[in-house]
């Protein structure tokens, strides 16, 4: 079982990702901000880090920055997701939109962390669907997908 620090000011994804975390059989540490987050990460040492890009107080950028520059925590892999357009920071090793299906969210997870040298979580056999998901985190997902329908 893995330990992820899921990054993101919007409560309705940070509960989103924190289920399907925790459906792929993660342990999920919460923070609303970067500040919050390196905190988290000093007390806890995650396996992987899965941050929102643009957040109050210290952004994703930041965290990332100050992730890297850290002598404990460099090797730490990073996932970045946004609703910008692939934003770079130091130490990201994938990008994910945040109008991305949870699929690729499951997958990406899963890819990063192996890549790392952890080992890879979740049912192996079947993909997380919306029926897996609360009622709550299946209004998330529809509210996620027509705000992004809106972008495109």
């Amino acid at each position: 079982m893995s330990t992820i620090l899921l990054v993101d000011d919007e409560p309705e994804l940070l509960d989103l990702y924190t289920e399907v975390l925790e459906l792929m059989d993660h342990r999920v540490l919460r923070a609303h901000d970067g500040r919050e987050a390196l905190e988290i990460a000093h007390e806890r040492r995650p396996d992987l880090v899965v941050t929102d890009w643009q957040m109050p107080r210290m952004s994703g950028v930041e965290l990332c920055r100050r992730l890297v520059q850290d002598a404990e925590l460099h090797d730490v892999p990073i996932i970045m997701h946004s609703s910008a357009t692939d934003p770079h920071a130091p130490g990201v090793r994938a990008f994910l939109s945040k109008c991305s299906e949870l699929t690729e969210f499951e997958e990406v997870v899963n890819r990063t962390l192996t890549d790392s040298g952890a080992s890879q979580q979740g049912p192996p056999s079947r993909r997380i669907t919306l029926e897996d998901l609360s009622r709550v985190a299946r209004r998330t997902t529809w509210e996620t997908d027509s705000g992004c329908a809106t972008v495109h």
